[in-house]
């Protein structure tokens, strides 16, 4: 509580006190702002590109840098000032542009109005220093690692810059290694990731079998740390979504005295059919540990042996006999999948 001496004593102003002062300050900076705001759009409407229209707008962003007419205003000023400047005082005006941003991002680092106009800056100003933008952007993105804003602009810096995506993914890895909890770096490894391998293999959406693994092992440790958190849940699926699209039937397995069958399937299928070895045939009751319609698990409890499947796949059916026998080469790739696979549909039951 605030206090005032009157008469050699202390006056306490009461909360009534406080909250009516604090309205008549509020009104005073409203209208303020209204006015300047109403002389920044009376110059714009009069088509006055001036160095005063840049103060008035300064003045109105710093306290509220999310105006975005007023950004599209300064963008006006520019196009307009530097016809008639020399490239040393152009040079001069965008730098004292992006310390005016930096400033604006400070106070609200999530600003689209800020980081798009400081886009503009850089591809306008005589000699960018991208460089400089790199290490703008690690110091906000240390200051809040999931600043999607600031991963836009980091990405926009990449693609004007020589940044190798090598250097890249390794700055995904130790902020992910940091806190896993973190869905642009997640997102920006999957969009690093085929840009590097792509060509590494046939298959036009995947990657290397040896780097699907080594960043199954990443997500799974992140998976490991906090089950609940949905990024690394994100990712995984689309690992999952890179594996080649063939439909195998990946492993079958007999549990509980053989009372338990349990097929694995290379991709999502429905269970349509199924033939045994006994010249009467038993039910095969199939259900999928996730209980949805197409699953890659299915299972089933019966005393019969089933010789043969037949399931539904993306609108077509496909037979498989249960002595197939998968590629060598790859089964221990897919089958790595499968446990992968099994796990998360599990997973989302358990919700």
């Amino acid at each position: 509580m605030s206090q005032q001496t009157k008469h050699g004593r202390l006056k306490v102003k009461t909360t009534e006190e406080q909250e009516e002062a604090k309205r008549i300050e509020r009104l005073k900076k409203q209208k303020l702002y209204q006015a300047a705001t109403d002389k920044i759009f009376a110059k714009r409407a009069a088509g006055e590109y001036d160095v005063e229209a840049l103060k008035l707008t300064s003045g109105v962003l710093s306290k509220n840098p999310d105006v975005y007419t007023l950004w599209n205003y300064r963008k006006e000023i520019f196009n307009f000032l530097q016809k008639s400047v020399s490239s040393d005082e152009l040079l001069a005006m965008f730098s004292d542009e992006l310390t005016f941003l930096e400033e604006c991002l400070k106070y609200n680092p999530k600003s689209y109005g800020s980081w798009e106009h400081r886009c503009y800056v850089m591809t306008h100003t005589p000699k960018p220093d991208w460089e400089r933008e790199l290490s703008l952007c690690n110091a906000f993105l240390s200051y809040d690692e999931r600043n999607f804003h600031c991963w836009d602009y980091r990405r926009f810096i990449i693609k004007q810059s020589n940044v190798k995506p090598e250097d890249e993914l390794k700055f995904t890895f130790e902020k992910i290694a940091s806190n896993f909890s973190n869905y642009s770096s997640w997102h920006y490894r999957s969009k690093l990731l085929p840009q590097l391998f792509s060509a590494e293999t046939n298959h036009s959406s995947g990657l290397q079998q040896s780097t699907l693994l080594e960043e199954m092992e990443l997500v799974q440790n992140a998976f490991f740390t906090d089950p609940n958190d949905q990024s690394a849940w994100f990712y995984h699926r689309w690992l999952l979504g890179r594996v080649e699209n063939s439909l195998e039937l990946l492993n079958i397995d007999e549990l509980l005295d053989k009372s338990l069958m349990v097929l694995t399937f290379s991709m999502p299928v429905k269970v349509i059919e199924t033939t045994s070895s006994s010249s009467v045939d038993l039910p095969f009751n199939w259900f999928s540990p996730s209980n949805e319609r197409f699953s890659p698990v299915w299972c089933s409890v019966t005393g019969d042996r089933c010789t043969s499947v037949k399931v539904k796949h993306k609108l077509q059916e496909y037979q498989f006999t249960l002595t197939d026998v998968v590629d060598a080469q790859a089964r221990s790739m897919k089958l790595y999948f499968r446990f992968a696979t099994f796990n998360y549909f599990t997973y989302k039951a358990s919700l």
